[in-house]
Formats: structure tokens, sequence, C-alpha cells
């Protein structure tokens, strides 16, 4: 079966007055769009003339085309195809939204991270300062111990010595220590 004797052709049977109605234009205009539609399409059969009603008949597509050429003639757009530009026209400002606030989001994530790298740096510094501030505590504290250390092995040298002199002296006999004292 081919395709041309499966497909169904729809006619629009209407006066030329319907027909102005229904494109809300004028007789002459409608007219020379019937004959442009036949001049411009010869083979499609498009349209024809009935004797006896005096009505033309008009195949769908060839309505389609009669629309088209009044939209040429007026640039106007089909409603359908406002309607897709309105919701494209919406589309464009809810991704125009969606990117502005991608944008600030970035800019926002960027700045916290700027601020947790300089809080970071600054504990860091801080870490630093303490450490150094208690290594050099540690280390004057240390030089203190030291200075004590040196001191009390003096003391302790001290000491030793004046104990060896104790215990010579406690040695001689009590005669000597008697006599030693005058």
């Amino acid at each position: 079966m081919d395709i041309n004797e499966s497909t169904i052709d729809v006619y629009y049977d209407m006066d030329v007055a319907q027909i102005c109605q229904h494109f809300n234009k004028s007789r002459n205009t409608v007219d020379k769009a019937i004959a442009k539609l036949v001049k411009d399409f010869p083979d499609k059969e498009w349209k024809y003339k009935n004797p006896d009603t005096k009505r033309i008949t008009i195949k769908a597509e060839g309505v389609e085309q009669l629309s088209s050429y009044f939209r040429k003639e007026k640039h106007e757009i089909s409603t359908v195809e406002m309607e897709l530009k309105y919701e494209n026209e919406k589309l464009r400002a809810i991704i125009e939204e969606k990117e502005k606030h991608e944008a600030v989001l970035e800019q926002l994530y960027n700045e916290k991270l700027l601020l947790e790298l300089e809080k970071s740096r600054q504990t860091f510094l801080l870490e630093t300062q303490t450490k150094d501030d208690k290594i050099s505590e540690l280390e004057s504290e240390n030089q203190i111990l030291k200075e004590k250390a040196e001191g009390r092995e003096e003391l302790e040298k001290e000491i030793e010595e004046y104990k060896k002199k104790e215990q010579e002296y406690n040695s001689k006999s009590f005669f000597y220590r008697l006599t030693h004292k005058f």
C-alpha cells in the first residue's frame, strides 16, 4: 500500500465570506491569497470551486499555506510561536537567574574558603608563636637551672672541702684541737 493511498485528505469547505471571517481578512486579500496559492502550487489540487454551492474547497495543507501567507504579509506570529517564544524567554530568565545564583554561591564559597585559609594561617601563626614563646621560656628556665646547677656544684664542692677539713680537724687529737683554738 502506497503512502499517498493511505493518507486522508482533509478539506475545508467554506464560502469566501467564511474564509474572510476565519482569517479576519478582506475578500480581496483572500481572493489574492487563494490565487497565489493556486499559482504557487498548481499540481497540489488544494483548491476547487464547487459550481453548485459556489463554495471554495481547500485541503488542510492549503489552509496552512494560506495562514502562512497572511502571517508573512502582516509579519504576524502564530499563537503557538508566541507561546513558544514566551516559554523560551521564561526559560532564559530562569537560566540567567540560576547562573546569577550560581555565581553568587561560588563567590560566597570562595570568600568562605579565603576566610578559612586566613583563620588557619592565623591559628598556625599563633600556635607557632606560642611554641616559640614556650621554647624561649623553657630555654631561659633551662639556663636558670644550669646556673643554679653550677652554683650548687660550687656549693657542694665547698661543702665537701668543709667536710674534709672537719674530718681532718676531727681526726686530730683532742689536745691539738684545744691548742689550736688558742
